[in-house]
């Protein structure tokens, strides 16, 4: 068997989220806080509603996580005490929504741009997934998993973006289901987004075999779901295709390798 073709890109890290980019998620989450006002008091009506549509529905999934929790633990208190606490809190959970939306001077917009220079954490999805205007690194076009997605189902497009951390081998050919694969991708590239991030965040805590074990288990997932689409021309050997995910020690993030073989 030979690599039909081949796509090996590593994650890149920027030191910040582009401005713009910032200032665009402030103006627009101000722009909605009379509509999130509005669907919070319209969803949440009174009393009764809250304690069924968020006291009690937070109560019951608690409890049944609980169930799953070993350990020395009195889970009968803690899910007591859980249930009970929270259905006393509607006065107070009202009044928390309308001083922050509601009256003459809410507070949302206030926090909204105290917060503002934590959105630089999204810095660590857009190194995978990419920034669509961006056509120089740390940012690209499309990041390792958009990519590796858009390779999968034939798409040339990226092969004008290939940076100094990454190549493309061979000759590329749609690996996807007709159907399956435009509702696969994007599964594939969640999935990748979330075990990079994951890593990358193990990784600065100096937990390497937190991060090793991540990407295993991320691996294991991955391929799950692109068995789910592929044609099934490559469903049986000679012929695969494998989506892997792997620690580059060199430039220290996550390196996604797509092998079309034959």
């Amino acid at each position: 068997m030979v690599n039909y073709w081949q796509y090996i890109g590593t994650a890149q890290l920027p030191t910040e989220v582009p401005a713009a980019v910032k200032d665009e998620w402030e103006t627009t989450l101000k722009a909605e806080m009379t509509r999130i006002y509005s669907n919070l008091l319209t969803k949440i009506p009174s009393e009764v509603l809250f304690k069924d549509r968020i006291a009690d529905a937070s109560s019951d999934q608690f409890e049944a996580f609980l169930a799953t929790v070993g350990g020395a633990w009195d889970a009968d208190e803690i899910k007591m005490k859980q249930r009970v606490k929270l259905n006393r809190q509607y006065a107070q959970w009202l009044a928390n929504v309308q001083a922050c939306f509601g009256g003459a001077s809410p507070y949302f917009g206030d926090r909204v741009t105290s917060k503002k220079q934590k959105y630089d954490l999204a810095r660590y999805t857009l190194g995978v997934v990419g920034l669509r205007y961006q056509t120089t690194q740390p940012y690209t076009v499309w990041g390792i998993a958009s990519k590796g997605a858009l390779f999968l189902r034939g798409d040339t497009r990226p092969k004008r973006y290939i940076g100094t951390h990454e190549s493309f081998t061979g000759t590329l050919e749609n690996v996807c289901d007709t159907i399956g694969g435009r509702y696969g991708t994007p599964a594939m590239i969640a999935e990748t987004v979330k075990a990079c991030v994951m890593a990358k965040f193990a990784d600065e805590g100096g937990l390497t075999t937190v991060r090793d074990n991540i990407i295993t288990a991320h691996n294991t997932v991955l391929d799950k779901i692109l068995q789910g689409f592929l044609n099934t021309a490559h469903l049986t050997p000679p012929k695969d295709v494998t989506w892997v995910l792997s620690w580059d020690a060199v430039n220290t993030h996550v390196k996604l390798t797509v092998t079309d073989i034959h």
